[in-house]
């Protein structure tokens, strides 16, 4: 029967111990802002128009 590794030498493997990319990060911030405003602005505009 084969053995598993410990739960310690998982935790502390070097793949693992990397951080994943923050999606919130500087880089990404600015053009979520900028098409959720463009969204916010076309759904005021259609709801003129359909009321």
């Amino acid at each position: 029967m084969k053995r598993h590794a410990p739960v310690a030498t998982i935790i502390n493997d070097t793949r693992l111990a990397q951080e994943p990319a923050n999606p919130f990060s500087g880089s990404s911030l600015l053009p979520m802002l900028v098409i959720g405003i463009v969204l916010v602005l076309m759904g005021m505009i259609a709801a003129v128009m359909v009321s």
